[in-house]
């Protein structure tokens, strides 16, 4: 698990120590830095499995994450022209330094053989950011990471992208139905699995991920066909209650947005293995609010089963569905954290961490944390005076 992470001069980040957990839930207005904590990630992933360590650019621009230049990325208020990540995990410290040349906005490294070697040992200890790279074991799906931005209703999905291998559901969730044809069926959650729907027809992957769409779309089913012969992978969707004839088979393009958002969320969180690692940007986005709260469950129930998730979110319902969780014993207090991040007068980003207790209440509800609809609430109760 990583467990802390420290961004220097990086974007909207001045010097900023981030504690991280196994469910890790950021929060906060627009444009405060949840986005960036995430980024931060990615660029090491990034650099790691092109081991760009030694190259005359620092990989900003990739398939993960595209930042442009790293003059783009500098602190706007930095004192020095450097750039630090920093990440402590396994009992390990990863630092990369970069010295930003400001006319040309490119950057080089200060410790290359530093964070190369750092890298490399943490591979080999299993941490999930490195998952697949060059060096260490490869674990199916111990690392995900899905973008805000993510396909929509597709009546078809490409085969043979590379997802079928590690289970890689692609960060616009576009390998998906590739990688769940590979690994539906072999991959199995056993009864002691916190993630484990008792009500789901089996243990396996295919089984509780179509249990886990019937608590966000009651009665809804879901199969894959995969056409060799052109690369492409063909999902479709059908609907019914027990005991009664269920619905023909639709087309993603039928049933609206809401369940193919989800579908790579859950299956990156489901088939993901103790020790992994899962980064989900607005896992909310097309939910109805019932959803939101299921996703923000499953967020926690995929921590209580050893996955490390980072979420970023601005869905309170999400927030109350790990509370939730919390508070019925699914997962332990001291395994949850929820920043939310704001600017500063200055600029910077300014973190508050309320704490979470046995019973999921919040220490502090820090101004504009999910208190909107309190808000809303207290002006539509307000007297209307019309002049």
């Amino acid at each position: 698990m990583i467990n802390s992470l420290t961004l220097g001069n990086f974007k909207c980040f001045e010097n900023e120590t981030i504690p991280l957990k196994q469910l890790t839930l950021l929060s906060g207005i627009n444009g405060a830095g949840k986005s960036s904590v995430i980024q931060s990630l990615l660029i090491l992933r990034q650099i790691y499995l092109r081991s760009d360590f030694r190259g005359p650019e620092i990989s900003l621009s990739g398939d993960l994450v595209d930042l442009g230049r790293a003059r783009d990325i500098l602190f706007s208020g930095a004192e020095e022209d450097v750039i630090i990540l920093q990440l402590e995990a396994r009992g390990r410290t990863l630092t990369a330094g970069w010295l930003v040349d400001i006319e040309s906005g490119d950057a080089s490294w200060g410790n290359p053989d530093e964070a190369e070697t750092e890298a490399h040992t943490l591979a080999e200890l299993g941490l999930g950011l490195f998952n697949g790279g060059p060096v260490g074991e490869h674990r199916i799906a111990a690392f995900n990471y899905l973008n805000a931005e993510r396909f929509g209703p597709r009546k078809a999905l490409p085969m043979g992208g590379g997802g079928a291998n590690l289970f890689d559901v692609g960060k616009h969730g576009d390998k998906v139905f590739d990688a769940l044809l590979a690994h539906q069926g072999s991959i199995i959650l056993d009864s002691g699995d916190a993630r484990r729907l008792d009500n789901a027809p089996g243990d396996r992957l295919r089984d509780q991920i179509e249990a886990w769409l019937d608590e966000i779309s009651p009665g809804v089913r879901l199969d894959i066909k995969g056409l060799e012969s052109a690369d492409l992978a063909v999902g479709s969707f059908s609907f019914g209650r027990e005991g009664a004839l269920r619905s023909p088979e639709y087309r993603p393009t039928n049933v609206g947005f809401g369940l193919s958002y989800i579908l790579p969320v859950l299956a990156a969180l489901l088939a993901a293995p103790a020790g992994g690692l899962v980064l989900i940007e607005n896992p909310e986005a097309h939910l109805h609010p019932r959803g939101q709260t299921k996703m923000g469950e499953l967020c926690a129930r995929a921590a209580a089963a050893g996955v490390q998730v980072i979420i970023e979110t601005h869905s309170d319902h999400v927030l109350d569905g790990a509370r939730l969780a919390v508070r019925s014993g699914i997962l332990g207090q001291n395994e949850a954290i929820f920043h939310f991040l704001q600017l500063s007068d200055g600029g910077h980003a300014v973190r508050r961490t309320p704490l979470i207790d046995s019973e999921g209440r919040l220490s502090e509800w820090p101004d504009g944390f999910f208190d909107q609809h309190r808000r809303n609430a207290a002006l539509l109760a307000r007297p209307v005076r019309r002049d």
